[in-house]
């Protein structure tokens, strides 16, 4: 979304010249000296450089612990994205709720980067619901769905917290840091329609950022479906990314806020999604680092096959454009909503005086007839 070329766009144009592939980054939010051991694996920060993969790492704290993680990640040139999140006690992920946090957090983990000279390509922003909100939205019905829209338009919050975060993005850049996204990609739909209604409804916000990054997990709770959405979000939603994360390969993390309740997706889900979000962008975040290093997967997604082609689940595919339609009219009627009712307020006006005036002319036809 940025216009200007960064060091990681450049470093993804360079993974898919080079090694025929896109640019992969891994998110991980182990602790310190879970990921600490975690990479002193024989051969894992090796095969991290030799493969040029990035890693998300989740600022959990701002120890020296993590600060030595990320100068081992800097000696061997691998990519590292400073991804920022706040205590679970304060919400985890950033919304619109929590934004004076945010760029606390962002002010933070910048004069803690600089005290110990550490390098970043890139700041990540989380921007999803609040965890509270997450909890009421999988029981929604169509009669909550319908409060939640119509309460969404008096969402005070929504212009602060836009211009908070839009200052935040420019502080970012000014300290000399490229700006990733991760969002909801419900947001591309609300974009479609140029409304705000879907944001101010789940308390997010669009972002100018340089990288958006939309979460299309398969990963999906609902055992009817088989918990695996079979690609259909990547397949509908990647023509509108930047970027595309995939996920969940599980986690063992001490915090696992970001994929509780999701069932990890086999290797074979995994390797289709991989491939679908290939041919959409040349960057792609998988969740998580962990959950590959724990299952082994490292070693099948270096012997990929990327010009194998993907196997997608048309039932799901349909089941999605089905919601999305669906989603395209309400954002489409609430937009025009005011305007309409204001054309038909006319109409009916127009009417009434139509009547009128038929009234009038037919009274004094009569009237004329009576007189001869």
């Amino acid at each position: 979304m940025g216009s200007a070329m960064s060091q990681t766009t450049a470093t993804s144009d360079q993974a898919r010249t080079i090694l025929g592939r896109p640019s992969l980054i891994f998110f991980t939010e182990l602790d310190g000296s879970s990921l600490q051991d975690m990479l002193s694996d024989e051969g894992l920060l090796d095969e991290l450089a030799q493969q040029q993969y990035g890693i998300a790492l989740a600022m959990l704290d701002l120890g020296s612990e993590r600060a030595e993680i990320v100068r081992q990640l800097n000696t061997r040139g691998i990519c590292t994205i400073a991804w920022l999140l706040l205590p679970p006690t304060e919400g985890f992920w950033f919304n619109i709720q929590n934004y004076p946090q945010a760029v606390e957090q962002f002010r933070a983990f910048y004069a803690w980067a600089q005290q110990h000279q550490l390098q970043f390509e890139a700041v990540g922003l989380d921007i999803e619901p609040p965890v509270s909100e997450v909890l009421h939205i999988q029981q929604w019905g169509l009669r909550d769905i319908a409060r939640r829209t119509w309460l969404a338009r008096e969402n005070v919050l929504y212009p602060a917290a836009r211009a908070a975060y839009n200052d935040l993005i420019a502080e970012i850049h000014q300290a000399g840091y490229e700006v990733h996204t991760y969002q909801l990609p419900l947001l591309a739909d609300d974009r479609r329609i140029g409304t705000t209604l879907v944001q101010r409804a789940l308390d997010i916000v669009d972002l100018p950022a340089d990288v958006e990054v939309l979460m299309c997990y398969s990963s999906i709770p609902i055992e009817g479906l088989g918990n695996d959405l079979g690609g259909a979000l990547i397949a509908s939603y990647g023509p509108s990314a930047d970027s595309i994360g995939i996920g969940i390969t599980g986690s063992s993390g001490a915090n696992e806020s970001t994929c509780e309740g999701l069932p990890p997706l086999s290797w074979e889900a995994l390797e289709r999604d991989i491939l679908l979000a290939a041919q959409h962008t040349d960057t792609i975040y998988i969740f998580s680092l962990e959950g590959c290093v724990e299952r082994g997967l490292l070693t099948h997604l270096a012997n990929l096959d990327w010009d194998r082609e993907p196997r997608l689940l048309i039932q799901r595919r349909l089941q999605v454009e089905g919601f999305r339609l669906i989603l395209f009219i309400v954002l489409l009627l609430a937009r025009f909503s005011q305007a309409f009712l204001a054309w038909v307020g006319w109409g009916l006006a127009a009417i009434l005086l139509l009547r009128e005036i038929r009234h009038w002319w037919t009274k004094r036809a009569r009237s004329r007839e009576s007189d001869m």
